[in-house]
């Protein structure tokens, strides 16, 4: 019960920081222009995607084994794989892979498909009340 308790505070965790990171790709250029003191700051594109990154991967590394390792949902192993992926190769190279607009778009992209994945990962805990046989 305890362990279920935990990793749905994780994945309510790791959705929370993959629209943390969602919006700092999203509102960034508006902040920029607004604001033009925040250039140059640590809400640069690659130092934040880094930081964010030390972050999330722990965290939803943690509560997606907790959850997968009881219902075992090919879709949750898949989305989060997928997720995962996509926001550390985005957060190390995706400046040079994508440009600017591209990272802020395949980062968006990545984030929405892991929050997608802690959400499956959350509904099949509920459902199933992660009490497989093992």
């Amino acid at each position: 019960m305890a362990e279920r308790e935990n990793s749905n505070r994780l994945d309510g965790m790791a959705v929370i920081l993959s629209g943390t990171c969602m919006l700092h790709c999203l509102v960034l250029p508006l902040l920029v222009t607004l604001f033009p003191i925040v250039q140059g700051s640590l809400l640069e594109e690659k130092y934040f995607h880094l930081i964010m990154l030390v972050f999330i991967l722990p965290t939803s590394l943690i509560a997606l084994t907790m959850g997968c390792r009881r219902h075992r949902d090919p879709l949750t192993i898949i989305l989060g794989t997928i997720g995962l992926t996509t926001l550390a190769i985005t957060a190390i190279w995706g400046h040079e892979l994508f440009g600017l607009f591209g990272e802020r778009v395949v980062t968006t992209i990545g984030g929405l498909v892991l929050a997608s994945a802690h959400i499956q990962n959350f509904r099949c805990c509920r459902h199933v009340d992660c009490q497989h046989d093992e």
